[in-house]
């Protein structure tokens, strides 16, 4: 028995000695990690130390909290000291005198159980001098896609005293001041000396401090940002991420599917707006003899490809297209090296009339809007005005329904009824393919296409009534595009309205449903919403979101929202 003792109680000490980990059984641990104490404490004055102590909640993953430590003014390669729940942050040199420092916690902070992460970045303040500088900014950041999670995106501030604001590059420059923004994608930047300051939302990739173009997401401030002692917060900074593409659209590849038509190929989407034939030159290369550019459809919806309808090529014979002008969606124009390809011609013959390639109505479709667009696309560049005649719109009792058409190029058009149509009513879409020909008179071969839909039932209506104010001075500048969007729908649905000023808004003739609503003023001018860039610098347009999902009841028109541009 006496020996059984010795044995029993090693036992013990060895298990309670074992390596950390969960206790088994009970509740899973969903309790993010949060810092419990400091040392010095927060706002401390007259520092005069060479390190400070972090105390958490719990245990938590040191490698993880090693990289979401960030200290204003830096300081360098940091030390680290590891003791249970508590870490040691040593200095590598001496602090800077009357200075106030900020340490960050960001929120990739994880718990050693779990994996539970951060809610909130954590701040500690500290300074050398007498006084805690006490400038902020507040605000928070959007994903670029409603999917993504707005929690650990990395807010840089850059001081601008004493700079050349034009010559501030974060692609090459690491930021004066760092946060992270929480789980819902506010952030707070704290004890900010008093100047002006630049503020930037990156999605840091690879940790590392910097913006690098097409890897992170960006956001940029939509106004400027001057701390001063009577103005010492600046709160509304919303950004809204985007992905910068500075990669110059190429021409990838040229395919002849037969002797008068190729497929065009290129690197990136391709601004379509104003697209022409003289956009292309086609060149023999034997005798330098250019052969004729009749049509250039673009292939929607991907843009990435045209279809170029040319006059007759010899058979067997080299060719060489040229592209000039085009532009990428990004607005980078067509790389120099990367904008001629040769192609050998086919041997084909074009024997084969036009046929629809895509309609965005499939038949006996149900819910189709009262107002309605829809989008035909050829597979061949038609004569317009005898396809304009093979389309036609008829009601249940075959009485004929005026529509207008608006041409996309020579293969592709948008078809909308003339006026409002009859809500819960059947209608029916005949396209006569026999009268559809191509540029060389080749008709298609189909006699008859035909499309039944009903349209919605206007009772499920409702709407979305409020307003939207500015309170800027001098950023006031562009209509306001209102946008709901429906997010309880399998395939989410938007709903546009455009003011010329702030005022009173209305969303009509919408779907019920749960809604989310953002707006901006459209500063450029051209439509759409414009994110700005890093560098060299552009400030985005300023928008605002509101601060819920609204629930829309069917013929329950919901009242005043109240919308506030910053």
């Amino acid at each position: 028995m006496r020996s059984f003792i010795p044995i029993f109680i090693t036992t013990l000490v060895l298990f309670s000695c074992a390596g950390q980990r969960a206790p088994e059984g009970g509740p899973i641990d969903t309790e993010p990690p949060f810092v419990a104490s400091t040392l010095p404490p927060n706002y401390t004055t007259r520092f005069a130390g060479n390190s400070i102590t972090l105390e958490f909640s719990e245990y938590v993953d040191h490698r993880s909290v090693e990289g979401a430590i960030f200290i204003s003014p830096s300081l360098g390669q940091l030390e680290f000291d590891w003791s249970g729940r508590e870490v040691e942050i040593r200095f590598p040199g001496q602090l800077r005198r009357y200075t106030t420092y900020v340490v960050t916690v960001g929120t990739d902070v994880a718990d050693t159980h779990n994996r539970n992460k951060m809610a909130q970045s954590f701040t500690l303040a500290f300074s050398t001098g007498e006084d805690i500088d006490h400038g902020a900014v507040e605000g928070r950041i959007f994903p670029r896609r409603d999917i993504d999670p707005p929690v650990g995106v990395m807010v840089f501030a850059y001081k601008l005293d004493g700079l050349n604001p034009d010559t501030l590059d974060p692609r090459t420059t690491k930021p004066d001041f760092v946060t992270q923004t929480g789980t819902n994608g506010d952030f707070l930047l704290r004890h900010l000396a008093f100047g002006s300051y630049r503020v930037i939302a990156v999605r840091d990739e690879y940790k590392n401090l910097l913006y690098d173009p097409e890897v992170d997401e960006f956001g940029v401030q939509p106004e400027e940002i001057a701390l001063t002692p009577a103005d010492t917060l600046k709160s509304g900074v919303w950004m809204k991420l985007e992905r910068e593409d500075t990669s110059a659209v190429r021409l990838l590849k040229v395919s002849p599917t037969n002797q008068r038509h190729l497929v065009v190929e290129f690197s990136l989407p391709i601004d379509t707006t104003g697209i022409s034939a003289t956009w292309f030159r086609i060149l023999d290369t034997l005798d330098q003899k250019l052969l004729a550019v009749k049509s250039v459809c673009p292939v929607f919806p991907t843009l990435n490809s045209v279809l170029v309808v040319t006059d007759t090529q010899t058979a067997g014979a080299t060719y060489r297209v040229e592209v000039a002008v085009l532009r990428g969606i990004n607005g980078l124009v067509v790389s120099p090296v990367a904008s001629q390809l040769t192609f050998s011609s086919s041997e084909a013959r074009d024997t084969l009339g036009p046929k629809i390639v895509s309609f965005s109505l499939s038949d006996s479709a149900r819910e189709i809007d009262v107002q309605p667009r829809f989008l035909l696309h050829f597979s061949d560049a038609v004569h317009r005005a005898e396809a304009e005649k093979a389309i036609t719109l008829l009601d249940s009792s075959r009485n004929l329904v005026p529509v207008s058409l608006r041409w996309l190029s020579d293969a592709s058009l948008e078809i909308f009824p003339a006026g409002r149509l009859i809500s819960r009513a059947w209608f029916v879409f005949r396209i006569g393919m026999r009268s559809v020909m191509n540029l060389d008179g080749k008709r298609g071969k189909d006699s008859l296409r035909v499309f039944r839909f009903q349209t919605v039932d206007e009772e499920s209506f409702s709407s979305i009534e409020g307003s939207v104010s500015d309170t800027s001075n001098t950023d006031a500048k562009g209509d306001v595009f209102l946008t709901a969007r429906n997010v309880s729908r399998k395939e989410p649905k938007e709903y546009t309205v455009r003011i010329h000023q702030p005022g009173a808004f209305v969303l009509g003739d919408i779907l019920e449903g749960k809604y989310v609503i953002r707006a901006y003023r459209d500063r450029s001018g051209n439509g759409n919403y414009d994110p700005g860039l890093v560098f060299p610098f552009h400030r985005s347009e300023r928008f605002v979101a509101y601060s819920d999902t609204l629930k829309v009841r069917a013929r329950w028109p919901l009242e005043g929202v109240v919308m506030k541009l910053q």
